[in-house]
């Protein structure tokens, strides 16, 4: 999926509040609270709270962009690695997976869904173990992703499986998968 600057810079946003919120947490729990969040924004609204791909890793579903900015991978350019370098930094040399906050939000890139859904995700996974968020993270959506990167390499996730995975009804996984198609058609 290709993303503007503009999502990059809300994705940049959504990591900055949560480690204002949690006072700075791990890189893992950084992407499964946006992935859950992401999921009930789905299942609410019918339309993904950011636009990133969500893929099947080991150890669950990440954003897959985010992720390689915060591995400082530069496949897609530079501005997401050094947006996230702006934003958080390393607890210490010695604790590379533990993230803290540079500065403080800036709120005009995140709707009031995105903070409802967000405060939720914080909420419910925040405070869960690393085998909790493992467990909890590998639901339908991934498992369907996993058997198939088994199979043929492609471990994306799709936004319907994924709100399917939380508990969407038949009208809105008919209403996401129309969007999707728009998307497609427009892109």
């Amino acid at each position: 999926m290709t993303i503007t600057r503009f999502d990059k810079e809300m994705l940049i946003e959504i990591v900055s509040y949560i480690l204002n919120k949690t006072q700075g947490t791990d890189i893992y729990h950084v992407l499964k609270i946006i992935y859950f969040a992401n999921q009930k924004h789905l299942v609410k609204w019918g339309a993904p709270m950011i636009r990133d791909d969500f893929r099947a890793y080991e150890y669950g579903p990440v954003s897959d962009q985010l992720y390689k900015a915060m591995h400082d991978n530069h496949k897609y350019g530079d501005d997401l690695p050094e947006l996230f370098k702006q934003t958080a930094y390393y607890a210490g040399d010695d604790a590379r997976s533990n993230i803290l906050p540079s500065r403080k939000p800036d709120m005009d890139f995140l709707s009031k869904a995105a903070v409802e859904v967000l405060d939720r995700s914080i909420a419910e996974n925040a405070g869960l173990t690393f085998p909790q968020l493992l467990e909890k993270s590998h639901d339908s959506a991934w498992q369907e992703a996993w058997e198939r990167k088994a199979k043929n390499g492609d471990d994306l996730m799709s936004s319907t499986s994924i709100a399917k995975a939380a508990g969407a009804d038949e009208a809105m996984l008919e209403y996401i998968k129309e969007q999707m198609e728009i998307d497609a058609a427009l892109a």
